[in-house]
């Protein structure tokens, strides 16, 4: 007799899912085998010809390696025979579960044994087993889908509470050993994270940041999260000989984990039986702050993301982009300026001017030397910097009188409207309580109308309280709401200028004529209110010199 003739040639499966709520020990992959190893023992006319293990597959589909190449030597005519521990372990799909074992087994020549449901389909069944068994397989893919729902809560509830429960770290960053939902800075990788960053932010385009690292001999993402040993793989692999790229360079510069922020649910399965992943639109990303360490200053990530959005485009034998590219626009028309070279007596110059005049569209030149240009931005940055040092040297010599702390002044003008707005509408609500007192408006008209009012009262109250808060918190600590402060000062004692100078101070110029032109300091609000504090608080008599 052949071997394909033999039959018992049985299959041992094993499966086994988190994912499906597999917890028990009995289900493990050790307590499953022990027991169908025992019961093959007690029944001779089984041959065990094979293990076929699915480990931390779900029961959903049957889309398995194991399951499938079991399938194919079922074909092959190397097995005749499957034994599971119960039905759920051949899968927890409804319909495909009894397409299995109605269809598929059958047509194949295959006997299916379940230990623990006592079921075996050479066995003669009776009315029951043909109403106990669909039964026990709608109630597994029901199971299988309440307990994906309440996995799917769960996780939502420790993305929501900032806790990490991705399988794999952002690169910069690895789990904590003594908490597995944690971040904490892998250094070398940060390092890298912050040449990155700092490259971009003196105008190196990312092409030319990604050539910088792969001269660097710096591995990649992917081949560098390997090279610690993790089993990693992901979309953006390409080649033999994975090297960084634009795109790379493009991810790390746009990713908000390297600020502190935990940014998790972006894809999310289709549902319990579809495991395919859709992708979730960025308004409903989950994003808690302050998680972990930042290994790029807010301030810094904010800088960079505005100049990604600018249209700076590096010139074929250029690295870095122009010092003022993207930063230039016209006090006109509002559109950028554009650079250009002239030629006088052997020597190169360069001047802007506005792009629609530029294509014939209308507006006018507007033209500007780069040289003055540089010299005026450069001028007018030393000027703020010794201004803002200075309105600080007047703050911190007052700084026991919390009454006169940047900020408190404008809160409190802002509060005393507010009151103001308060005492106005209680008092009209009770002037047209009075008006329907007299009949002038009738009943329904008070209520409209005083419902109206009471609006006004309650979002009144609401912002005092938010005001009142700020209010407090400045006063706790007046020296943390503006640490913008000491990006100036890092710049005190500048000489020249360069991208990333610009960048770090400047959000952008605007160009009204060769001698005209209005910079736009980043922070200009709170440096106002810095240097309005500093000059009209301190009076001269407290020996005190008022800022210029």
């Amino acid at each position: 007799m052949s071997i394909i003739q033999e039959p018992n040639l049985t299959a041992k499966y094993l499966r086994i899912s988190r994912d499906d709520g597999d917890k028990a020990e009995s289900d493990s992959i050790g307590g499953q085998r022990n027991l169908i190893d025992d019961y093959i023992r007690q029944h001779k006319e089984l041959k065990s010809c094979g293990e076929y293990v699915d480990d931390g597959f779900s029961g959903t589909n049957f889309d398995r390696p194991s399951f499938q190449r079991m399938i194919e030597d079922a074909k092959k005519k190397k097995i005749n025979c499957i034994i599971v521990k119960d039905l759920s372990r051949l899968g927890r799909n409804y319909i495909e579960t009894g397409k299995y074992m109605n269809q598929i087994f059958p047509l194949l020549g295959i006997r299916l044994i379940a230990i623990t449901d006592h079921y075996d389909s050479m066995a003669e069944s009776d009315d029951a087993d043909q109403i106990i068994v669909p039964f026990k397989n709608l109630i597994n893919d029901a199971y299988c889908r309440d307990i994906s729902i309440k996995i799917r809560s769960q996780l939502d509830t420790k993305r929501k509470n900032g806790q990490f429960i991705g399988s794999f770290t952002t690169y910069g960053y690895r789990k904590d050993e003594k908490n597995r939902n944690h971040l904490v800075v892998d250094e070398y990788a940060a390092g890298i994270v912050r040449t990155i960053f700092q490259m971009k932010k003196e105008g190196v385009s990312q092409q030319h940041i990604a050539d910088h690292l792969n001269g660097m001999g710096v591995l990649p993402p992917t081949e560098y999260k390997r090279s610690c040993g993790m089993n990693y793989n992901n979309g953006f692999r390409i080649g033999e000989n994975p090297v960084w790229s634009a795109a790379t360079v493009t991810r790390i510069l746009r990713n908000e984990v390297y600020t502190g922020m935990v940014v998790q649910g972006k894809f999310r399965k289709i549902n319990y039986k579809v495991h395919k992943l859709q992708e979730i639109g960025e308004d409903e990303w989950i994003r808690v702050p302050d998680m972990h360490e930042a290994v790029i200053p807010q301030e810094t990530f904010d800088c960079v993301q505005e100049l990604l959005e600018h249209d700076t485009r590096t010139a074929p034998e250029e690295e870095a982009v122009n010092l003022f590219s993207g930063m230039l626009r016209c006090g006109d028309c509002g559109q950028n300026m554009v650079r250009r070279a002239t030629k006088k007596n052997g020597k190169k110059y360069f001047y802007y001017h506005c792009s629609t005049y530029k294509r014939g569209d209308g507006c006018t030149s507007h033209i500007i030397s780069e040289e003055k240009l540089k010299t005026a931005v450069l001028g007018a940055i030393r000027d703020q910097v010794e201004l803002l040092v200075e309105a600080e040297t007047i703050l911190s010599a007052i700084g026991n009188l919390p009454e006169k702390r940047i900020g408190v002044k404008t809160l409190d003008g802002q509060l005393a409207q507010l009151h103001k707005e308060e005492e106005r509408y209680l008092g009209l609500k009770a002037k047209l309580y009075q008006d329907m007192q007299e009949h002038v408006v009738s009943a329904e008209e008070y209520a409209q109308i005083s419902q109206r009012f009471k609006k006004k009262i309650e979002d009144a109250r609401q912002s005092i309280a938010e005001v009142e808060a700020k209010r407090k918190r400045i006063l706790s600590d007046a020296r943390r709401t503006r640490p913008w402060i000491e990006e100036f000062k890092a710049f005190q004692n500048i000489e020249s200028l360069d991208r990333s100078v610009l960048i770090s101070l400047v959000r952008g110029i605007t160009v009204y004529g060769k001698d005209s032109i209005k910079i736009e300091f980043r922070y200009e609000d709170e440096m106002m209110e810095l240097l309005e504090c500093a000059t009209d608080e301190i009076p001269e008599s407290d020996g005190i010199p008022a800022a210029r």
